[in-house]
């Protein structure tokens, strides 16, 4: 069966190279980003309920249930009981943010990827869209690298892997399911990561509570000379959010959000 799969997977890479300009039989990046700009441009505003869960000796919160609400292009509000955090970087975000961290970006290599037709790209990250210590004097040392696994029927995002060197520091993977009308939303999320030791504290900063979002772009790891002095100088970590009862594009007005920022 995985033979059949290569072999039409191929056939359409051939077929698509007659039209590519570059005479490459990968899309370029634009194009990808174009087709995933799309996608999401079909989300006007939705709500879901989520699910949390975090595992990890830097922050201790019992599971949580949070009330989440978005609207096009960046309103959010949150809403739980007592303290929750809520890791950016586990959040649907827009396709041009995320190409905008990155340089270098192009489609690496297709695959079958848990039965689904990807493109898989490469880039390097800006080391200014990462919040610890230390960044801008290591990554001259090391460039850290993200690889993308897109969806190419649906045009969805359905793992990012960054690494360090050899090392990979993060790793998030989404389960979508179709909410509406060829709408693809995550079911659930999953984010694993390990991080220096060194920087306890700066990740405690990058959590709020009184229902903010968290400030947790990058779940990076910085803080040794060599990839080996790093993973023996790690501490993993792992945060699951489950969603669930979806609403989309039910016209949420603006007025909803600006009255969460002024209490």
């Amino acid at each position: 069966m995985r033979k059949i799969f290569l072999l039409l997977l191929l056939g359409n890479l051939l077929a698509q190279a007659t039209t590519n300009d570059s005479g490459s039989i990968f899309p370029s990046s634009e194009s990808v980003l174009d087709s995933l700009t799309q996608s999401y441009a079909k989300i006007e505003d939705y709500y879901v309920q989520i699910e949390l869960s975090i595992k990890t000796p830097m922050l201790r919160m019992p599971r949580k249930k949070v009330d989440f609400w978005y609207k096009t292009p960046n309103l959010t509000k949150a809403k739980a009981k007592g303290f929750a955090a809520i890791p950016k970087s586990g959040l649907i975000s827009s396709p041009v943010d995320l190409f905008d961290n990155l340089t270098d970006i192009s489609v690496i290599v297709a695959e079958y990827y848990k039965e689904s037709q990807v493109w898989i790209l490469q880039g390097i990250l800006h080391p200014d869209s990462l919040t610890f210590k230390n960044i801008d004097d290591y990554s001259t040392q090391v460039d850290l690298q993200m690889r993308l696994f897109v969806d190419r029927e649906n045009w969805i995002l359905l793992r990012s892997e960054t690494w360090l060197d050899t090392v990979q520091i993060l790793e998030i993977e989404s389960d979508y399911l179709n909410v509406k009308d060829d709408i693809y939303l995550p079911k659930e999320t999953v984010i694993k990561f390990e991080y220096s030791k060194d920087l306890t504290s700066d990740l405690e900063k990058s959590f709020h509570s009184n229902n903010q979002m968290a400030n947790m772009k990058k779940d990076m790891v910085i803080g040794s000379d060599t990839a080996k002095d790093i993973k023996e100088k790690t501490i993993s970590g792992l945060i699951t959010l489950k969603f669930s009862k979806y609403k989309v594009n039910e016209g949420l007005e603006d007025s909803f959000f600006i009255e969460e920022k002024e209490e």
